[in-house]
């Protein structure tokens, strides 16, 4: 088993190569140092928000590939991206924040804020990052109001953790000049969402859609996807040859989505082509990585499970 870790560890450090960002954005940095400071003194974003930041590479296969893991909670999966929109986004820091919860069949996506300094006053205002996630399968303002009641509830029953929480709280908020979030149903259901839909001319299965890349004017085409469907190959590559880079990207998302490129080996290498010829290096490294990872866990688990015979 040690050695399967160790094997783990060194794979690791090679993806952390591949996937580090030349620079994440200034917020990302100071949060760093503010948990180092934090740590000196007994607390931590980890243990008292539940907001563990990622510096190597972490992703799902539902993780999409034009999003930049910055953060974790810690359980299920949940983590936190950077909406790159295939590039197109240059300054992280103005980037839309992503939730993906793996084990939200169905729901495992949604654009939460945004932008980064707005995600942390979220973080700030609930003050349990893996509660975020729960935002992945709300639209009502009842259920905002009814996780938010159960939030104070939790709090009131242990004092020792809200007050550790409000501590870290109100370091964050001097540090990043952030601010609590009077109504999170508002902000995010009647603000970032309808932002993000201003923004897109084609809309996507996982709900993140797709932006204006070249002439705003060319016709668009959706291809219709859908889980444990069979893929024509042949029907795809004259869609990639045909069709507006939009197209081809919200075909990505959708079969991403669906897992139809994960489970598809004839399907994945199309995609990784296509992804090549449209200059998303990134994204093809990040599909990779994905794959190589997934390659690995299932080895680990196979001899983990011998060793246990």
């Amino acid at each position: 088993m040690e050695k399967i870790l160790y094997m783990l560890m060194l794979k690791g450090e090679q993806y952390e190569q591949s996937w580090k960002v030349s620079q994440m954005p200034p917020t990302v940095e100071k949060l760093k140092k503010l948990e180092m400071d934090l740590e000196k003194e007994g607390y931590s974003l980890d243990r008292d928000l539940g907001f563990i930041l990622q510096s190597d590479f972490f992703a799902y296969d539902a993780t999409p590939y034009d999003v930049i893991t910055f953060a974790s909670a810690g359980c299920d999966g949940i983590h936190f991206g950077l909406l790159t929109d295939f590039g197109t986004v240059s300054d992280l820091e103005i980037a839309f924040v992503v939730c993906i919860s793996p084990m939200d069949f169905g729901s495992q996506i949604k654009i939460v804020a945004r932008n980064l300094r707005e995600f942390i006053s979220l973080i700030c205002t609930l003050k349990d990052a893996a509660s975020v996630s729960n935002f992945n399968c709300f639209n009502e303002e009842e259920e905002y109001l009814r996780l938010l009641k159960e939030l104070k509830q939790e709090e009131s029953e242990n004092e020792e953790y809200a007050e550790r929480a409000n501590y870290v709280v109100e370091k964050i908020k001097a540090t990043l000049d952030c601010e609590i979030i009077e109504d999170i149903y508002q902000y995010v259901e009647r603000k970032v969402i309808p932002e993000r839909e201003q923004q897109i001319i084609l809309p996507t299965l996982d709900g993140i859609g797709i932006i204006a890349m070249e002439n705003v004017n060319s016709k668009h085409t959706i291809y219709k996807l859908e889980e444990d469907i069979n893929i024509n190959l042949s029907e795809v590559k004259s869609f990639f040859n045909h069709e507006s880079t939009e197209s081809k990207l919200a075909f990505i998302r959708d079969a991403q989505f669906t897992f139809l490129i994960s489970n598809g080996i004839e399907l994945k290498e199309l995609v990784m082509n296509e992804m090549t010829k449209l200059g998303l290096n990134d994204e093809v490294d990040r599909l990779r990585n994905i794959d190589q990872i997934d390659t690995l866990e299932s080895e680990s688990f196979s001899t983990s499970a011998f060793l246990e015979l």
